[in-house]
């Protein structure tokens, strides 16, 4: 047998530099590393460059001090709206912004996962995402503590030399220093199984330095085997695993919980103005030594609210939240 990765979070989390270009898998309110997040934020880290998105667990890095740059696409924590703090730092000019496409994201990630420098679309043209004015690559590399991570230009036009079909722009891989992921099961050795959306997870995993999943469940690697068709990470890709019950929460997990509406619309809301994120950030991150605390303070009976109930993988619920 292998060695064992599996730590605990407060271990994994001291992995994360100050001044690292961070990737974090999932996608909006949906199987995001918010556990993860939270630490990171206990831990006080700093000068964090967020890319592809900022959600959930992002956002809150943002509130929590821990970010001064991010480039990417869609921040915004779904139906409870923009994401409030990264939108309070850009129009106070406290965070640098670098906007990409939505698709954009995902085929940098693409060309990373194929072990390509850079992949070509026109999915961009003619829109300001090519407008040189919003180009800030420059400025956020010189934050990198490896800037070897971050693209020396934004992106390059050029004639398509195999078709003549006009301009394409090229954009770089993805890479990073560290890449977070929350998924449904993960072995000791490192292999991950997600259910439900991948979104771009299994190709964010080639991008990084060092990669690190959190998992609602660490499952024997031998069970996992006898069925390789549903893991999408393999273990030889992954440096570290946490076992985080409920590590998504107050986001959801495919076959494990649904949303914590509730929680979301409060964080939404308090974390409108700085005061309001760190009363918020207070009582849910600071006042709990860990996750098992956090979990205590929010208590059995709320959790089993959110339980998923087979074979719907969510659950049902009537409007307005927790019923």
């Amino acid at each position: 047998m292998k060695k064992s990765k599996v730590v605990s979070l407060q271990e994994a989390m001291q992995e994360v530099k100050d001044g690292d270009c961070i990737v974090m898998g999932g996608v909006v309110e949906d199987r995001r590393p918010v556990a993860a997040a939270y630490e990171l934020v206990r831990q006080g880290k700093r000068g964090l460059i967020i890319l592809a998105e900022c959600s959930l667990s992002e956002d809150i890095l943002v509130g929590g001090g821990c970010a001064v740059a991010y480039r990417g696409t869609y921040s915004s924590i779904g139906a409870f709206g923009i994401s409030p703090c990264i939108q309070r730092m850009s129009e106070e000019g406290r965070i640098i912004i670098d906007d990409i496409g939505h698709t954009e994201v995902c085929l940098e990630a693409l060309a990373a996962m194929a072990g390509a420098p850079f992949i070509a679309t026109k999915l961009c043209l003619g829109t300001d995402v090519l407008n040189p004015a919003y180009d800030n690559v420059a400025k956020i590399r010189e934050l990198a503590r490896n800037k070897e991570v971050l693209p020396a230009q934004k992106y390059v036009l050029m004639e398509d030399p195999f078709f003549g079909e006009g301009v394409v722009q090229l954009h770089p891989a993805l890479k990073a220093d560290v890449f977070i992921a929350h998924v449904q099961q993960a072995g000791e050795e490192g292999t991950a199984r997600i259910d439900g959306s991948l979104v771009f997870d299994h190709f964010a995993v080639h991008a990084a330095k060092k990669v690190i999943i959190t998992a609602e469940q660490v499952v024997p690697e031998e069970y996992l085997r006898r069925d390789p068709n549903r893991n999408q990470i393999p273990a030889t890709s992954v440096d570290m695993v946490v076992e985080v019950p409920w590590g998504a929460h107050p986001g959801q997990v495919y076959n494990y919980y649904d949303m914590d509406i509730p929680f979301l619309t409060e964080y939404a809301k308090k974390a409108r103005t700085q005061q309001g994120f760190e009363e918020w950030a207070d009582e849910w991150i600071f006042s709990v030594k860990d996750h098992l605390g956090y979990l205590n303070k929010l208590g059995a009976a709320r959790l089993e609210k959110l339980r998923a109930i087979p074979p719907f993988g969510y659950r049902p619920r009537m409007r307005g939240g927790i019923k």
